[in-house]
């Protein structure tokens, strides 16, 4: 309805001029009666219907004037939903004029003008679907005039609207979309075919749409669509192009690819996109690997040969090794780039250094399926090994031979850091870079007696149990004698006092009932400044539960510490309850520790196909709305139901007959037998008007808790 509007006086006057001229004399303005004017609405598509983002809707409109409204002009206001988008209002034949937003925002207004008694000339107006919606029989209404304050409404009288209701745009949450490489894991430029489905589980089919599986860090090669047509190859993407989905129907994308070369073997992260549909998914990624490169003679030196072989590295190392994978002696992952052999030759291997190309050698004394090159630097500066492969995937070593004199040794980390005294002797490991063969391993300055080279970043000595015997710090470095040479920066080594207590490192998560806890208990040996003994791989540490629960861990309740820590698994508190404890002990006996409180939750239901949900094929009329739910053999004590609005996810209450945001479970009325009942009576009905529903039961029978396999979904009218 809009308010009438008093016109200025020279407006008033305009009109009075107008009217005498059209009409003879002034008439004044009336309310559109009843029975002046019928008029229909068809919605197509109507609802309910799931459609894309951006498709159209439209309304056709008929009307038949059956009394004359002289020279007023006939006005139909279209009030639409604010997730429509007005696109045209077309007459045909042509002549009525539609104009958005007027005379308010979000109305379109059509001028038929003044019309003769019968029928109209047909009107459709289409709109763009933005987000879901709800049309409805009192969105249109026509009018005598623009003063009409009595307008006529197709939700009134003999005018109809057939088709409102629910329009659902699609959205990802209405489809699965899952991926699989083959194989999941590969090196640059070697074949992977990678397979994405999207089932559409929306109830309705999709109509045409464009989906893209998009492959970042590869080429594609080739392109296989169940539905739709393959776009282009060459790009980092699979397209298809107007696929078309029924309900439960799956589109599969086939996709031939080569992981690109990158500096670091980037794996290939895919996502699967629909736009019309709203889906924008993350697939399971590609693992690309680079043939991983280790330096595995001593140190760099002119004159002196330099190996380098294929090798499983985890991470680069400055000067000595490049991070990858070893060979797999597969043509089908690794190839060289000028044979069809699946280990490397040196054909496939290239050095340059200062001067240019480097003549190097086929590597001897590298691991099982693997190859390498050996060269003899001429001169000081940088070695560049490139291994390449698969017709465009590399990796690269870079090497810094320095001229005669020796370097200064770094240290980066000693292994282990600590002992508890009296301990014994124990292997020392350092690692860095710059070590020598004549490097020598110093304790608080003085040498040990036991200077093991291993390579240019590893060390080993042996520390005698009189320098472990009393607690402690130790200041331990790395010297390389002259020429050149020095003495690296200290890493410190701390002697312990002995074991006194235990201590919960990691505490006990909360958790269900029957179910392993969310953080699984670590207990450490510790001394009594609360250091962990990591020399202590004897004490046995036994764990205990509070109150009258029962406790179990996989492999038992007592665990032997490796390395001064007992690491838990699988551990289990029934029943469900709060504030619950762990407590340790040991053998031999220290100091027993106590967690921090945890609780422990009911397990959810029980899912049951015993719990059954009649099918209704057609919306139901709400005048008999009653709910229906079997409860096959399971004979349980009482029934819930809850039931969700399609239109907003909220649910209803049936105890105060409103829709409400939090889940509510209804109480059902035993109907005899295995059959329960929910009726929906008198006014409370009124809230069921042109509802798409989803039920689900649950239901207690002998203390356990169950829930109904499957929903149902109803449309009321």
């Amino acid at each position: 309805m809009f308010a009438r509007r008093r016109l200025p006086v020279p407006a008033l006057a305009a009109a009075a001029l107008l009217l005498v001229l059209l009409g003879g004399i002034s008439r004044p303005a009336r309310a559109l009666a009843e029975d002046d004017v019928t008029f229909a609405v068809v919605q197509s598509p109507a609802s309910p219907a799931t459609v894309q983002v951006g498709s159209h809707v439209t309304f056709a409109v008929t009307a038949t004037v059956n009394n004359s409204l002289g020279v007023l002009p006939l006005l139909l206001d279209f009030d639409y939903p604010a997730g429509l988008t007005f696109v045209s209002g077309i007459s045909s034949p042509p002549g009525v004029a539609c104009i958005d937003n007027s005379p308010a925002p979000g109305i379109v207004r059509c001028n038929y003008g003044p019309v003769p008694v019968g029928s109209l000339v047909p009107l459709t107006l289409t709109f763009s679907v933005q987000s879901s919606v709800t049309t409805a029989a009192g969105q249109a209404v026509m009018r005598a005039g623009v003063s009409d304050g009595a307008p006529d409404s197709a939700a009134d009288g003999a005018d109809a609207f057939t088709g409102a209701g629910a329009l659902t745009v699609f959205d990802g949450a209405m489809f699965t979309a899952n991926g699989t490489p083959s194989p999941a894991a590969a090196f640059e430029r070697a074949a992977v075919t990678y397979t994405a489905t999207l089932t559409n589980s929306s109830g309705a089919a999709t109509g045409a749409f464009d989906a893209s599986l998009q492959l970042p860090g590869a080429v594609v090669q080739s392109i296989t669509c169940s539905s739709g047509t393959p776009g282009p190859v060459g790009f980092a993407q699979a397209n298809c192009a107007g696929a078309n989905l029924p309900n439960s129907a799956t589109l599969t994308i086939t996709a031939d690819l080569l992981p690109q070369d990158t500096a670091n073997g980037d794996d290939v992260a895919p996502r699967l996109v629909a736009a019309a549909l709203g889906v924008d998914a993350a697939l399971p990624g590609i693992t690309v690997h680079e043939v991983g490169l280790q330096r595995t003679s001593g140190a760099p030196a002119v004159g002196s040969p330099v190996t380098v072989c294929t090798a499983a590295v985890a991470s680069d190392i400055a000067n000595t090794a490049a991070a990858g994978a070893a060979q797999p002696n597969d043509l089908a992952r690794m190839k060289g780039t000028n044979s069809a052999q699946a280990v490397l030759q040196l054909s496939d291997f290239t050095v340059t250094g200062p001067g240019g190309s480097v003549t190097a050698a086929a590597a001897s004394g590298c691991g099982a399926n693997q190859s390498g090159v050996t060269f003899t630097p001429a001169a000081p500066g940088t070695y560049t090994i490139t291994a390449r492969y698969n017709t465009g995937g590399t990796n690269v070593l870079a090497i810094d031979v320095a001229g005669g004199s020796n370097p200064v040794p770094a240290l980066a980390a000693i292994a282990p850091t600590s002992a508890v005294a009296g301990s014994g002797a124990l292997t020392l490991t350092l690692t860095g870079s710059n070590f020598i063969a004549a490097s020598e391993v110093r304790w608080n300055g003085s040498p040990l007696a036991a200077v093991t080279y291993v390579s240019s970043t590893s060390l080993t000595a042996t520390v005698p149990a009189g320098l472990l015997a009393a607690p402690g710090t130790a200041s331990v470095t790395v010297h390389n004698p002259a020429p050149g040479g020095g003495t690296s920066s200290p890493q410190v080594f701390t002697i312990s006092a002995g074991a006194a207590k235990l201590a919960f490192t990691t505490q006990p998560g909360n958790g269900t009932a029957g179910s392993p806890l969310s953080v699984q208990p670590v207990v450490a040996v510790q001394t009594s400044a609360g250091a962990t003994v990591t020399s202590d791989n004897t004490t046995v540490v036994t764990l205990a539960v509070s109150g009258s629960a029962t406790l179990t861990c996989t492999g038992g309740l007592s665990k032997t510490v490796t390395a001064g820590v007992a690491a838990f698994t699988g551990c289990t508190v029934t029943p469900a309850g709060t504030g619950y404890t762990l407590t340790a002990t040991s053998s031999p006996a220290l100091t027993p520790a106590t967690s921090a409180p945890f609780n422990v939750t009911a397990a959810p239901p029980t899912s049951t196909s015993q719990l059954a949900l009649p099918a209704v094929t057609g919306p139901v009329p709400r005048s008999r709305l009653t709910f229906q739910v079997d409860s096959g053999t399971l004979n349980p004590s009482e029934v819930r139901l809850t039931i969700r609005r399609g239109s907003d996810n909220k649910y209803w209450n049936a105890a105060s007959a409103t829709w409400q945001t939090d889940p509510v479970q209804n109480v059902m009325t035993s109907a005899g037998g295995s059959s329960w009942q929910l009726a929906v009576n008198g006014v409370a009905r009124r809230s069921f008007l042109a509802t798409t529903v989803t039920i689900e039961a649950f239901a207690t029978a002998g203390g356990t808790e169950y829930r109904s396999a499957a929903t149902a979904t109803l449309a009321i009218r």
